[in-house]
């Protein structure tokens, strides 16, 4: 056979295969990206309600404000909160957030809610005694203050693996510098192979939100690896 023909052959294989690699980078990179960004916004979620809460339980307690003052701040303020991490989220964490709650109670949604759980199905809120009914708001600001902890034990669970995601994704990086001939072209090549594909990542996933909607976490998920995969396996292909 012409060897022409074989080398040909071997470099067309290489190119599919160098593709095939860069996609695959992208992909990670996106996902290790996500696994990294959403548990560790989730615990600032955590840490911000909770304080905010104590802090409002403790001004009710000294009586520098009411019960029902510290019940409105800490409804309007636990909803402003879930809002600016969510924007700060990436579109699956924010997919994921809205479909397990797209939007926070109403305060007179709570209210009923903490009276039923204290006095009674039967209770009507306004006929509840004044301490009865600070004993309400006062269960109100405690709750604003905690997180669901089964969420927050999956969103550990989520960042071990997004860190292990990162240290595979490294390796394959050290491992293409390693093999190639340049290696400090390869270096740049990596970095913007896994850069692509975050960014490309983050593209995807936003257009598959859009496209499906508000709470479809599958859809950006899908979204998201398609566009990080493309984006990956062009900037593998301007770079070659």
């Amino acid at each position: 056979m012409d060897v022409a023909l074989l080398q040909s052959l071997d470099i067309n294989g290489r190119e599919k295969f160098d593709e095939a690699i860069s996609a695959l980078q992208g992909d990670i990179s996106t996902a290790a990206t996500r696994l990294s960004i959403d548990p560790r916004l989730r615990l600032e979620y955590a840490k911000l309600i909770k304080k905010m809460a104590d802090d409002l339980r403790s001004r009710a307690n000294m009586g520098m404000i009411t019960w029902e003052k510290a019940t409105q701040e800490a409804h309007e303020t636990r909803n402003m909160i879930m809002e600016m991490i969510r924007t700060r989220s990436t579109p699956l964490g924010r997919a994921m957030a809205e479909q397990m709650k797209m939007s926070g109670k109403t305060l007179n949604a709570l209210i009923a809610k903490k009276a039923t759980e204290l006095y009674g199905a039967k209770v009507q809120f306004n006929q509840l005694s004044s301490s009865q009914q600070d004993r309400v708001y006062a269960a109100i600001v405690e709750s604003a203050g905690k997180s669901n902890p089964r969420i927050n034990l999956k969103m550990m669970q989520l960042s071990r693996a997004g860190r292990g995601l990162i240290v595979l994704s490294v390796a394959i990086s050290v491992y293409e510098i390693y093999q190639a001939d340049n290696k400090v072209a390869e270096a740049g090549r990596q970095i913007a192979i896994n850069s692509a594909g975050i960014a490309g990542g983050a593209a995807g996933g936003a257009l598959a939100g859009l496209a499906c909607g508000p709470g479809a976490p599958v859809c950006v998920m899908i979204g998201g690896f398609v566009g990080a995969a493309f984006a990956a396996w062009q900037m593998g292909v301007i770079w070659r």
